[in-house]
């Protein structure tokens, strides 16, 4: 009897981690997107729609070829940041995103968890989650 309630529970458990990994994925590996971030890291091999840039605190939206970037109070949006030039920019460190919405509702969040001087391997968000931690994302160490 105790067997099959071990294999029934365990069967339950496969059957449902696909169903978790398909809804809700493993965020992109490497760049330690901290909780709050990770629903919004791309999904299941999928490279985002959005780059972020966090040394020139831009966006590149793949689809667009556009920069999105904050100034003041506005966003620019167009296909350079200031006087460098896509290339330079690129060649930076960034960090993919899958943003549903424009980048300015996510900005304050994303600048607080990549900054100006981030680089993989280097930071708060390259430390590992540690389950059932729930104030983790809120700089609880």
């Amino acid at each position: 009897m105790r067997s099959l309630f071990i294999i029934c529970h365990t069967l339950t458990l496969l059957l449902l981690l696909p169903a978790c990994s398909f809804k809700y994925g493993l965020p992109t590996p490497g760049y330690g997107y901290p909780g709050g971030l990770s629903v919004l890291a791309p999904r299941l091999g999928n490279s985002g729609n959005y780059t972020y840039y966090p040394r020139y605190e831009a966006y590149y939206h793949h689809d667009s070829k556009q920069f999105y970037y904050p100034s003041g109070k506005n966003w620019v949006v167009q296909p350079t940041v200031l006087n460098n030039s896509a290339e330079e920019i690129r060649a930076t460190p960034g960090v993919p995103f899958q943003l549903a919405e424009h980048p300015s509702k996510y900005h304050g969040q994303i600048k607080q968890a990549f900054p100006t001087d981030w680089t993989p391997g280097k930071g708060r968000v390259d430390e590992p989650y540690e389950f059932g931690r729930s104030g983790w994302d809120i700089d609880q160490r």
